[in-house]
């Protein structure tokens, strides 16, 4: 052992290693390429200062007695940047994450589990999926797939079936005995309250609870889970499935707190002194009231509390005709809830099927199951028979004007209307933060006009004492992935505050070039790779399949179809619609990918120190 000093602190060292091997064992990181594919000989990122020697390579160089490094200094900095943008002027390197990372919310290296699933390495590709998403079952169930948006193929023919593969491989992992697991730090001596038991409850103390930290959630409801639990129809999430998934995200260290309420059974104040941080994942689960003549009648139900009531087995009282207003995820589960319960339903929404807020497959399996759309229509009055209970539903015509904020075509009334008989009555519009808890507060968060928090986008946190904010709470109503990308950043957030070393995402992530949107961009090599995969493909393991079989697969390999149960069975029992795909269906499905990204992914050093040393090369 020899005595080495790095950056002025003073380290006792191996002398047959390198000094850069030295310096890493130490927690002392020196940026290095060498040995990279495609970086030839000493990459010159591992220079460091040495006092009597100047400028030499650690990867080169062996510590002795009493040598004094220096490894970071501005001439080291400028120095390595212009080493980094002279690699990255290559035009051979394009060093940018793939498309449907980028448009995934919680940025989930999609490419490399997609990889490790077409190896049938499901354990694996859990833990990449775990690394930035806990509740792959869930989610991968329910999720919008914004990263289905991005998939290059969608240039070719249609995107990957991503969701669904992240669902098998969860499903695979969960019920063998290899459940992955992540470690636990070391515990440490802070405390940390989660308000909340939503996705982004959830997954903020799962996050937490890794680096060490000990996390109470407390939850308002009966049972954990949010808006997957009690707004999700059992059709679409089953909760033996979230209550598999809750129980593997308690057993790494969350402590569950249930029927317990902000407001009422604890304050924010109390909260804020006996933790070291708070974080507020309240959601957004009160509905918001339409408010015409006649909405509050008998038979008259908003959409959230009509899916809560359903999921708690509450007495339903489900009429023969059904209207549902509005045209939202939540409507289309409100309508096929209803539908299952033996009613005739019809979805009124006030502009058109393309101006739908909802996913399209939900609209397309709601009206597959039954649901009659009536397009350009509103509700202006209900109407009551002698019993007060909604009998008629007036409607107005709408006819569309300019563009509004969100880009559609603003619905305007006509003056024409029809009247049409219904006997329920349920508005799906939208839903707010339920904010009576800040009642009487001593603390006074920074609120806006929308009754959501303003927070610090990039860590979650209020600016006002520990407190931090994700989710619906901060967005308004928005998608599970969504809060669980807030949860990771506020789990970040609350680890820096309270001086911990839980490793970041990068806020801005690096690419060596301005990359084209995907939807214009059909790139030689991705259609040259995907013939090459379709040709695979269509041989298989037989090389002499005749030529035929290879033209014919070029035609292109359509998405996979989720197997589904038959329409009697969906129609007559809340049993999950989607079965889950076959290993053959995973097999090929997962082949289709075109690992348009960055072979490294999340590992890419090159990316890394771009990053870290603000090079952009354009």
């Amino acid at each position: 052992m020899v005595c080495i000093t790095l950056n002025g602190k003073p380290y006792q060292v191996k002398a047959e290693l390198s000094l850069l091997q030295a310096a890493q064992n130490c927690g002392v990181m020196i940026p290095c390429l060498c040995g990279t594919e495609g970086i030839h000989g000493h990459c010159g990122l591992c220079d460091v200062e040495v006092s009597g020697q100047g400028v030499v390579p650690a990867c080169e160089l062996h510590p002795t007695e009493g040598m004094v490094v220096v490894t970071n200094s501005p001439q080291l900095e400028a120095r390595r940047k212009h080493i980094l943008e002279s690699i990255l002027a290559n035009p051979d390197i394009t060093c940018s994450l793939p498309p449907c990372q980028i448009a995934c919310p919680a940025k989930v290296d999609v490419q490399l589990y997609l990889s490790l699933i077409a190896k049938n390495e499901f354990h694996k590709a859990v833990e990449i999926i775990k690394n930035t998403l806990p509740m792959p079952m869930s989610i991968g169930r329910v999720c919008p797939a914004f990263c289905e948006h991005g998939c290059l193929r969608n240039n070719v023919d249609q995107p990957l079936a991503i969701r669904q593969l992240k669902r098998y491989a969860a499903d695979y992992d969960i019920a063998t005995q290899d459940t992955y697991q992540p470690e636990r730090k070391v515990l440490k001596d802070k405390r940390v309250a989660i308000v909340g038991a939503g996705p982004g409850g959830l997954s903020c103390g799962y996050f937490l609870a890794r680096e060490g930290y000990n996390v109470d959630i407390f939850e308002s409801m009966p049972k954990a889970g949010g808006w997957l639990r009690y707004g999700i129809p059992e059709f679409r999430l089953p909760k033996a499935v979230l209550d598999k998934e809750i129980d593997l995200l308690c057993r790494g260290g969350v402590t569950l707190h249930t029927n317990q309420s902000l407001g009422d059974d604890f304050t924010l104040s109390s909260l804020s002194a006996d933790y070291d941080a708070v974080c507020l994942a309240v959601g957004a689960s009160q509905a918001s009231d339409m408010r015409y003549k006649g909405s509050n009648l008998k038979g008259c139900f908003l959409g959230v509390d009509f899916l809560k009531d359903n999921v708690m087995d509450r007495k339903l009282d489900v009429g023969k005709k059904v209207a549902v207003i509005g045209g939202g995820n939540t409507a289309m589960d409100c309508a096929r809830t209803a539908l299952r319960r033996g009613a005739e339903v019809t979805l009124i929404y006030r502009r058109t099927r393309d101006a739908m807020p909802a996913e399209p497959y939900e609209v397309d399996e709601a009206e597959h199951e039954g649901v009659t759309f009536q397009f350009l229509t509103n509700p202006v009055e209900n109407i009551a028979d002698e019993n007060g209970r909604v009998t008629q539903v007036v409607l107005e015509k709408m006819q569309l004007g300019a563009p509004d904020a969100s880009g559609r075509r603003r619905p305007e009334p006509t003056g024409e209307t029809i009247t049409e008989a219904f006997d329920t009555v349920i508005a799906a519009v939208s839903q707010q933060t339920d904010t009576r808890f800040l009642e009487g507060e001593d603390i006074h968060l920074n609120m806006s006009r929308w009754n959501t928090i303003n927070v610090d986008e990039v860590n979650m946190f209020s600016g006002v004492g520990n407190i931090f904010g994700i989710g619906d709470f901060r967005r308004g109503p928005a998608t599970a992935i969504e809060a669980i990308a807030d949860a990771r950043s506020a789990a970040q957030g609350i680890d820096e505050f309270l001086g911990g070393d839980m490793e970041r995402l990068y806020t801005r992530s690096f690419r060596s070039r301005n990359v084209p949107r995907t939807q214009n961009l059909v790139r030689t090599d991705h259609v040259e790779r995907l013939k090459e995969s379709l040709k695979s493909i269509a041989q298989g393991n037989n090389p002499q399949v005749k030529e035929a079989n290879y033209q014919r697969a070029l035609q292109g390999i359509f998405r996979a179809k989720m197997p589904e149960i038959d329409m009697n069975r969906r129609l007559n029992t809340f049993d999950e619609v989607e079965t889950g795909f076959t290993p053959i269906q995973v097999s090929d499905e997962s082949q289709r990918c075109l690992s348009c990204g960055c072979k490294e992914g999340n590992n890419c050093k090159l990316r890394r120190y771009a990053t870290d040393y603000d090079v952009q090369v354009s």
